[in-house]
């Protein structure tokens, strides 16, 4: 089934109901974007309207039935149909008092920006754009509908949303919006860390983020969600000290791929510079501040209510930030296994994030950077998996190290295991009888 075979059938449903195209699923269709979900207003109650798809759907669900919402899935397809409605806020938490309307253009008339603000009518294919949504379409402008204070009065999210359609839509903001996001940024207290993550997880992924980055600066959003980037203007190392600390940080959100890991490890590889800056005759350094950094990437991500493993991830490459951008050829082979155990199933998000590092650096360091980085991928792959090093675990276990060593529970059993797991990691040990001999050479004990 295609999007417009499940609007056919939608529209026989509601045969005796107004129904809308609205939201996103129509910005896209005007943009010339292909969409895979629909956005549709109704002036039918959600029981009514679960009752109705629920004769063509193969799913239905009322999780936001509450705010008027039904959502179903046909084919793959999935289609969210809202009651019209007409909230009220009190101005102290961004949770509307939820009225439902009868009425489209009330409907319009509650929505944040004017591109969001368009319908289209399925039974006669009427456009309605009350606010001028598509001539800000097409000048690429993202704008309040009614006067932005009142919207961002309404709901203070509304600020980090401008932000992120600029950044995935590639907009710019309109003027007045920026003036009242500016004046009202203390505002964003009154939403949850949650609301707040999504929206960045948002823009960081878009095809934009470091225009999304740079305007939540510009406008003082960042100082509330993420303070630690207005201190990142420090000198970059470099021979031609092209860029700060925060430009660099910047670009290599950019040029790494959209995914959150990669975006959010961009984002904080570098955060804990400005603790660790020193200069000398030398020049800058930062000693350390990948360490640092990983424990203050610990803090933002737990602020930002991110998931336990995925903040563990984050952090790890972060704390190993340096290690591929500091390979050469003179690395042996235990130096290139003791890189793909310690990073594990990361190695290849290690290598992306040294890349993008590199390439936001100084540019004529990259094409020197890229043969060393060819010929350590060859030298991995000369070892095997790295997923496979990082489950290593040592030949013996306690027991037998215990037996072969005479010793008692204690510190010396995990010293012993720990130099079987660095001998089989270097590659000198492959078996159970080298394990043996490995212990019996350099811890004494008897045979078995």
């Amino acid at each position: 089934m295609t999007i417009d075979e499940l609007l056919r059938e939608l529209v026989q449903a509601f045969a005796d109901r107004q129904l809308f195209l609205v939201g996103g699923s129509l910005r896209d269709q005007l943009l010339g974007r292909e969409s895979k979900d629909l956005d549709l207003a109704t002036d039918a109650h959600p029981q009514e309207t679960r009752k109705r798809v629920s004769r063509l759907a193969d799913a239905v669900w009322s999780v936001g039935e509450k705010f008027g919402t039904i959502g179903m899935q046909k084919d793959g397809l999935k289609a969210e149909i809202t009651t019209f409605r007409a909230d009220a806020y009190d101005g102290v938490t961004r949770k509307p008092q939820v009225a439902f309307g009868t009425d489209i253009h009330e409907d319009l008339a509650r929505r944040d920006f004017t591109i969001n603000a368009i319908a289209r009518n399925l039974h006669t294919d009427e456009l309605l754009d009350p606010f001028g949504g598509q001539r800000d379409l097409e000048d690429g402008l993202v704008r309040f509908v009614g006067a932005p204070p009142e919207r961002i009065a309404e709901d203070p999210l509304r600020m980090l949303r401008a932000v992120r359609f600029c950044a995935q839509l590639g907009f710019e903001l309109d003027l007045a919006a920026a003036v009242a996001i500016a004046e009202s940024v203390g505002e964003l207290r009154r939403i949850s860390w949650e609301r707040i993550r999504d929206e960045v997880d948002g823009i960081l992924v878009s095809p934009r983020p470091r225009d999304g980055l740079r305007l939540m600066i510009d406008l003082g959003v960042a100082e509330h969600v993420l303070p630690e980037l207005l201190v990142l203007h420090l000198p970059e190392p470099g021979r031609h000290h092209m860029k700060d600390v925060l430009e660099h940080t910047l670009d290599a959100v950019e040029f790494i791929a959209p995914e959150k890991v990669l975006r959010y490890v961009a984002l904080l590889h570098d955060i804990a510079k400005p603790e660790t800056y020193s200069s000398d005759e030398s020049g800058v350094h930062f000693y350390r501040h990948e360490t640092l950094g990983a424990e203050k990437a610990r803090a933002v991500l737990t602020r930002l209510r991110q998931p336990a493993a995925f903040i563990e991830q984050v952090t790890k490459l972060v704390d190993a930030h340096l290690r591929v951008p500091f390979y050469s050829s003179e690395w042996s082979d235990s130096a290139i296994r003791r890189l793909m155990f310690e990073l594990g199933d990361q190695l290849e998000a290690a290598i992306a994030l040294a890349d993008a590092d590199v390439r936001a650096s100084d540019p004529s360091d990259y094409a020197e950077f890229q043969v060393r980085l060819r010929e350590l991928r060859t030298r991995i792959e000369q070892v095997g998996e790295a997923a496979e090093l990082a489950r290593m675990k040592p030949m013996l276990d306690g027991i037998e190290v215990m037996a072969m060593l005479g010793l008692s529970p204690g510190p010396k059993v995990g010293e012993v295991l720990q130099f079987l797991l660095d001998q089989q990691i270097e590659g000198t040990i492959s078996t159970r009888e080298e394990a043996e001999e490995a212990v019996r050479r350099k811890f004494g004990g008897h045979g078995r």
